[in-house]
């Protein structure tokens, strides 16, 4: 496996969406650079990528609410 993609997205995540199916689930992040950019990337997780993912959710106190 490569560790350097061939996209980057660079920016600050502004919204966020999960949609689940039976393959497992699809992470969406919607982000905007310091130029005003939009882009969007996706992740699709496995099964047993989300169950993963909720194990740590579940192990992890909840982070605080960011300040206004």
């Amino acid at each position: 496996m490569n560790d350097r993609p061939d996209v980057e997205i660079f920016g600050t995540v502004y919204k966020m969406t999960v949609q689940v199916d039976r393959q497992g689930a699809v992470l969406v992040a919607y982000s905007r650079d310091e130029n005003g950019k939009v882009a969007r990337s996706w992740l699709r997780l496995n099964q047993a990528g989300v169950d993963y993912v909720k194990r740590r959710l579940d192990e992890q106190p909840p982070p605080p609410s960011p300040s206004p």
